[in-house]
């Protein structure tokens, strides 16, 4: 037969999908054996052996954290579907994961979770919800039998029925930030905001002479330039292929490459915004909701450098009004390059493209944000230290005979909410590596050599610390030693968060969050003698110190203030010598006398300044001041 014959062949039986022929053609398809070299070879570059349990759990605190942030705004977490019918039309300029079912129908993976969610809010008609989700998305290979790349996205959306509310914008924009505070290693990145608006961009090509045909392959060139991949000259000539003139590239390049504050943009756009015609409705548009947005996110506070990037190109398939994007330049192979961190928009019109012919009413404003958990993770693994993992403590049965005795125990600490794990017939250097690696704290002993008693190590100050316990005392002495770190003994902590000047810890005890997750700030003075890495390693250890003392008090302080201070715990000490409790007289004479003091820390008037700023001007409700260099804290009221 001709391959002519053969392509028309197919080509006829794949045009009625209700045919015996197609059908037949379908069953043969999916018969096909696989061999073991394909299923081998299928995932072999997924399973190469790199998996770390280190990474693992720090992947797994950044989850915590994020979603932390995304509840505290009154979101929930709600996934959507996997598969979506395959449409072209709204993943233009990137290829999606393709599959076919066992009818024939071809399906994508989700190639991100916006889609997904502007299809289920759509099609259940949802006009009031905020979600978060974290799951993977798929990027197809160009190898052939092989599975498709994975990526984790964590996204978040607020969906409303009021359109013209641009807060809900802002307040996206301001949860990445709240989250880049709770990382120091995203601190020093030193991001900025890019914002700009669909109608805007629109509005700057159609002026710069781009005919509406050709305004989707200009938004592709303009998106490849802003991530890198193409040159100054590669970028013109790809200008130039689409009958750009000289002149009208000069005009939007004057654009593009701006980036402006609000007052700044209000002069370049004075031409565009002049008339009535469609472009200057399109400019005007977009002008005032930049400046609304610009308005709320001042009135959050946002502390990140804002700009107006009329370049910024995003998705303008999905998004149909502010978009935004967190940019840092970072050196990476000998050059600056921008890295993003998050970005997102809103997408009213993409939930109208999957409502129902007989839904009818107002669609609903919706804005949400993707972040990039993995970049996250991989600059935790790199700069935090060891994590500890959810369990504990380690019980050890020395030999199979004394495993059930083994089970009692471990039974016993479950029933108590002790997180425990369970090892049977190993040796010792095997315990100390199990610990090492995973990061428990303790271990227990169970030998036949003592029939009543069992022991119980751990590490404190890089030693080794062993002690005999009665069998019937384990549970409430090993309790004691979760509980009683105001006493020397404590848990290996688990990472936790610090932002320099200014960190915030949450308190989590060996079965969970305290109840209330009461969060000091931590303030070093002063705030530039220590490294990130030291300062982080000291809010552990103070967060740990407190936990009790915190979780223990009769009426919970809605804010709470250390001090963390480069002073010896006598001179601490005399700091309860300040008259906090009195007038702004009283407390001034108190200072004197610390200053009359024979020694005195370089430290002591900022250290003071302090103390008057939070009792006398904050009013805050507690103060503590810590010193890491002894470890020592006292409430100064």
């Amino acid at each position: 037969m001709e391959e002519s014959e053969l392509h028309e062949m197919l080509h006829h039986t794949l045009a009625n999908n209700s045919s015996k022929a197609y059908r037949t053609m379908l069953t043969q398809i999916f018969s096909q054996r696989i061999t073991p070299a394909m299923d081998f070879t299928y995932d072999f570059d997924i399973h190469k052996g790199s998996f770390s349990l280190q990474h693992n759990m720090v992947q797994e605190f950044v989850w915590e954290t994020v979603c932390r942030v995304f509840k505290r705004h009154g979101a929930t977490w709600l996934n959507t579907q996997l598969f979506m019918p395959k449409n072209k039309k709204l993943f233009e300029n990137c290829e999606g994961a393709c599959f076919m079912d066992h009818s024939g129908m071809l399906i994508m993976l989700a190639h991100d979770l916006r889609v997904p969610f502007a299809r289920f809010v759509a099609r259940n008609n949802i006009t009031n919800l905020k979600r978060y989700c974290i799951e993977r998305v798929f990027r197809p290979r160009k190898r052939d039998r092989c599975h498709p790349k994975e990526l984790l996205e964590c996204a978040f959306d607020i969906v409303t029925p009021i359109t013209s509310n641009l807060l809900p914008d802002a307040e996206v924009i301001h949860t990445i930030a709240e989250i880049i505070q709770l990382f120091p290693v995203l601190q020093e990145r030193n991001y900025s905001i890019y914002l700009n608006h669909i109608s805007l961009l629109r509005s700057v090509l159609l002026h710069c002479g781009i005919p509406e045909d050709k305004l989707q392959q200009v938004c592709s060139i303009l998106c490849d330039s802003m991530t890198g991949k193409l040159t100054r000259r590669e970028i013109e000539a790809k200008f130039y292929n689409l009958s750009l003139s000289q002149n009208n590239l000069l005009h939007l390049y004057k654009y593009i490459e701006a980036k402006l504050d609000i007052k700044e943009l209000s002069s370049l756009l004075t031409p565009l915004m002049k008339g009535k015609s469609a472009v200057s409705q399109l400019a005007k548009q977009g002008f005032k909701d930049l400046q609304a947005v610009m308005e709320h996110l001042t009135q959050l506070h946002i502390k990140h450098q804002v700009v107006i990037n009329l370049g910024l190109v995003y998705k303008v398939h999905q998004y149909s009004g502010i978009i935004f994007q967190y940019v840092a330049f970072v050196h990476r192979r000998h050059r600056v390059v921008p890295e993003t961190l998050a970005a997102g928009g809103r997408f009213d019109n993409l939930i109208l493209e999957f409502r129902g012919p007989q839904v009818t009413g107002p669609v609903p404003s919706a804005v949400g944000v993707s972040l990039a958990l993995d970049k996250i993770s991989t600059l935790c693994s790199a700069s935090m230290p060891l994590a500890s993992c959810h369990c504990k403590a380690l019980v050890v049965a020395m030999g199979n005979i004394l495993v059930d005795r083994a089970i009692r125990i471990v039974q016993r600490l479950w029933t108590v909410g002790i997180n425990t794990e369970l090892l049977c017939d190993v040796s010792q250097e095997e315990v100390q590596e199990h610990c090492k690696r995973t990061g428990i704290s303790y271990s227990i002993l169970v030998s036949d050599k003592e029939s009543r008693h069992v022991k119980v190590r751990s590490f404190e100050k890089d030693k080794l610390m062993e002690k005999r316990v009665l069998e019937t005392d384990l549970v409430e002495h090993f309790s004691q030693k979760l509980r009683s770190v105001d006493k020397g003994s404590r848990e290996t902590p688990e990472i936790l968060s610090c932002a320099g000047q200014g960190l915030k810890g949450s308190f989590c005890s060996a079965t969970g969050s305290y109840e209330g997750s009461i969060t000091p700030n931590l303030n070093f003075i002063p705030p530039d003698k220590l490294s990130a890495s030291n300062k982080q390693r000291h809010a552990e250890k103070v967060l740990t110190r407190l936990k009790t003392f915190v979780s223990n008090l009769q009426q919970k302080s809605s804010e709470i203030e250390v001090l963390m201070v480069d002073v010896s715990k006598e001179m601490v000490r005399n700091f309860l010598m300040l008259k906090c409790d009195g007038d702004e007289e009283m407390f001034n004479d108190s200072v004197q006398e610390l200053f009359s003091l024979p020694t005195k820390p370089r430290s002591l008037k900022s250290i003071c300044d302090q103390i008057h700023h939070f009792k006398l001007v904050k009013r805050v409700s507690m103060l503590v001041l810590y010193s890491y260099k002894d470890d020592y804290y006292q409430v100064m009221f």
